[in-house]
């Protein structure tokens, strides 16, 4: 069972009092980087830096071009760049203090490889070398693949051949060689990441070693933890690696910033070798992040700030500028991209001006004044009333079986004859979708008798062969791939309610949501699926009494949604019965079914 709500909160209780106590002794600077679209080069820094320090950041991130991408098998030609070693060495630095070269992971190397790793140092070398020319205080390394993903075990050049632990061990000798590639030219750096540990929340209080590397082993990101504790295994005593918690990204309340902070110190020790605990403790820093596009309404789908007016959404970049500098360590990184800081082109009304207060209450030591409660609950009814106006309550009445027809679950729905009664409608995109946002139908049918509520879904798939498909266990993180997902509740209050995720391979992750937090659930029910030759069926046979409620009567009312999750290739679509907005797990989203 996970851990609830209580606990998590009794502990960022104790977080709050633990920073109120520091507040009293000498405080720690805090500094804002600024990102985005908009990354300038050093040349541009150097002929720029006096207009661009007008803005309110301590810092920038800069890249090279051509080079940034260090986990490259080829070796970059330092001649091609040396107008931007030049420029590095000109950048007359003034307000802004702590400045790094951006280095990317995308990947052409092999993790076995002495070769492509001799090139991949290199890079790392080169940029460093930069960085170090430029006068900045380290390197930041976007861990985000942008193409062949390095840290998914599954999709490695020898994941056939070599276990999960065999590439971990390499990752952990490849994250020693990165971090003494970057020390042997710039000794001591900051190395700014945009996330580390705080990715893996939920996986770090898996309590079970063995299914906490399993599930690592599914993982997106499965080999990041092995790399960075490699990267522990030889930093010096003055470098530093932030953990840049992107999931900020999102946040809304202050509760969420000082639950990641705990999440960075204590829970993700989990993933921490014994032996590098300490240096973990001493030598990562909690970093926080910042969204202009999510939090002024330049996001292309739907956020709270849809729904608010320029004057809310301004507050709400102060709030979260507020609680992210002042829960983080020393950086705070903000993110941008349909706008341009230096070229002063899109700037959100209020934005520079939210930055500017909040900044100046954190060093004033001020209460930041405001909380933002009322204003997302506002905004959240007003998306909700614009939702019910476009989209409606979708309703579908469940036909009862006739006595004697019991659908035998096998993933063939197409040989039962219960299927001939009338289905749900086909599945749609996210309510904010562009048009065209599907490329594959999605279709249910749904029925009942005394016993069980039967389910059956056709995924069209035209691309079977390119399914991504995650995990072999129950419980193991099926939705990381192909999936459908099934949401059931009898209360009109949408919560709690029951919740089934499978995959093409019949593997199930099942739990029942809380307001507060997702439970065990592990109900006896059947389950089968089958391929064809452009599509995968899903057949269920789920017991009332594992739903906690006797057989329905007529006119009787079920909340629910299946979902699917659609991944072939590099492409994932998002589908479901009742529309979703921007996620499937959307309780008012649910639609009703009917007992006929």
């Amino acid at each position: 069972m996970r851990v609830g709500f209580p606990t998590v909160l009794i502990a960022v209780v104790c977080l709050m009092v633990l920073h109120a106590s520091c507040a009293t002794a000498q405080p720690i600077e805090k500094k804002l980087l600024e990102y985005g679209w908009d990354v300038p080069t050093p040349v541009y820094v150097a002929e720029n830096i006096r207009e661009m320090e007008k803005r309110p950041f301590d810092g920038i991130l800069m890249r090279i071009p051509s080079i940034g991408r260090v986990f490259h098998n080829q070796k970059y030609d330092e001649a091609t760049i040396q107008n931007e070693l030049d420029a590095c060495k000109a950048i007359e630095w003034g307000t802004f203090t702590d400045n790094f070269i951006i280095v990317y992971a995308a990947s052409t190397m092999d993790w076995f490889s002495d070769e492509d790793w001799d090139a991949v140092l290199h890079n790392v070398r080169l940029n460093a070398r930069a960085a170090r020319l430029a006068r900045c205080v380290g390197i930041c390394f976007d861990h985000e693949p942008y193409g062949d993903n390095p840290w998914m075990y599954t999709s490695q050049k020898h994941a056939d051949s070599k276990s999960f632990d065999e590439y971990q061990a390499i990752a952990r000798k490849r994250g020693a060689q990165f971090m003494q590639a970057i020390e042997s030219e710039f000794p001591s750096p900051v190395i700014h990441t945009f996330f580390q540990l705080s990715y893996f929340d939920a996986l770090a209080k898996e309590l079970d070693p063995q299914v906490r590397d399993r599930k690592l082993s599914q993982a997106g990101y499965g080999l990041l933890p092995a790399f960075l504790n490699g990267m522990l295994d030889v930093a010096s005593p003055g470098a530093i690696i932030t953990d840049g918690n992107e999931s900020s990204y999102y946040y809304t309340e202050p509760l969420q910033y000082f639950r990641a902070f705990h999440s960075m110190k204590q829970t993700a020790l989990a993933l921490v070798a014994p032996e590098n605990r300490v240096k973990y403790r001493t030598q990562i820093q909690a970093s926080q992040a910042l969204y202009v596009d999510y939090l002024f309404k330049y996001w292309p789908h739907a956020t709270p700030a849809t729904h608010m007016t320029e004057q809310e959404r301004a507050k709400w970049f102060e709030h979260n500028t507020y609680w992210a500098l002042y829960t983080s360590d020393r950086y705070v990184w903000l993110y941008s991209e349909k706008m341009n800081w230096w070229k002063n082109e899109n700037l959100p009304p209020g934005l520079e001006d939210a930055v500017i207060s909040a900044r100046r209450k954190i060093a004033a030591r001020e209460g930041l004044g405001f909380e933002m409660t009322e204003i997302i609950a506002r905004a959240k009814q007003r998306e909700a009333e614009h939702l019910q106006a476009i989209l409606g309550q979708m309703t579908k009445t469940v036909p009862r079986l006739q006595a004697g027809i019991r659908p035998v679950i096998d993933g063939k729905p197409g040989e039962d004859a219960w299927l001939g009664e009338t289905g749900l409608d086909e599945f749609a995109p996210y309510a904010y979708a562009r048009e065209g946002a599907l490329t594959a139908k999605t279709f249910a049918r749904v029925a009942y008798d005394d016993a069980n509520l039967y389910i059956a879904v056709r995924c069209e798939e035209p691309r079977m062969a390119e399914r991504r498909i995650v995990g072999t266990n129950r419980d193991d993180d099926v939705w990381l791939g192909d999936s459908v997902d099934v949401f059931l509740t009898p209360e009109q209050s949408r919560t709690p309610f029951h919740h089934i995720i499978i995959n093409p391979d019949n593997v199930r992750w099942d739990a029942i949501h809380s307001p507060d937090v997702a439970l065990e659930w592990h109900p006896d029910y059947e389950s089968a699926t089958s391929d064809g030759p452009d599509y995968w069926l899903l057949e269920l046979a789920i017991p009332w009494t594992s739903l906690g409620m006797a057989a329905p009567k007529s006119g009787e009312k079920l909340y629910a949604n299946i979902c699917r999750q659609r991944s072939v290739g590099d492409l994932t679509e998002h589908s479901s019965w009742s529309r979703c907005v921007r996620g499937f797990v959307e309780p008012d989203r649910f639609g009703e079914w009917v007992m006929q």
